[in-house]
């Protein structure tokens, strides 16, 4: 969201929050990218021997939150650079693979465990922020929308 209030900026604070939003972006994509679930964990750490990694048991659970999925698409939107679709599609997957069931997704309780234990709890927040993407057509992040509970924003001049 730093990227994208940056667009709102004058030089130098439009490249500095730009640069800003693609770093945190990219260390929350490694959180995910370290975990066998390839979701991430809820909190994570840094240390001389740690990065981005959750270490307490409490941290390392995934309750369908949205806000690293949307940072991909809203990157995606005003660089156009393919790693963001790409890292989305891998969420999605990740989504598929561990969180979906017979009645719609469920959270995991430990992102780090080859065979996640589900919570069996659909946040509400899931389908109104998480799913926001609307798909035109192709996989994930071709949208012109973003929805979320507070509001609708049309990101075609992005």
């Amino acid at each position: 969201m730093l990227a994208l209030g940056g667009t709102h900026l004058e030089e130098p604070w439009k490249s500095k929050h730009k640069e800003l939003g693609v770093a945190i972006t990219h260390t929350c994509h490694e959180s995910y990218d370290r975990t066998n679930t390839k979701l991430g964990p809820e909190a994570f750490r840094f240390s001389d021997a740690i990065e981005a990694k959750a270490l307490k048991s409490n941290e390392k659970y995934y309750i369908l939150r949205p806000e690293v999925i949307e940072s991909y698409f809203v990157l995606w939107r005003l660089t156009h650079d393919v790693r963001y679709r790409q890292w989305g599609w891998e969420a999605v997957q990740a989504l598929e693979k561990h969180c979906r069931v017979d009645g719609g997704y469920t959270g995991v309780k430990n992102v780090y465990s080859d065979e996640p234990t589900q919570d069996d709890v659909q946040q509400s927040f899931f389908l109104a922020e998480t799913l926001k993407v609307i798909l035109k057509k192709g996989p994930l992040i071709c949208s012109v929308l973003i929805l979320n509970s507070l509001f609708l924003v049309p990101l075609l001049a992005i």
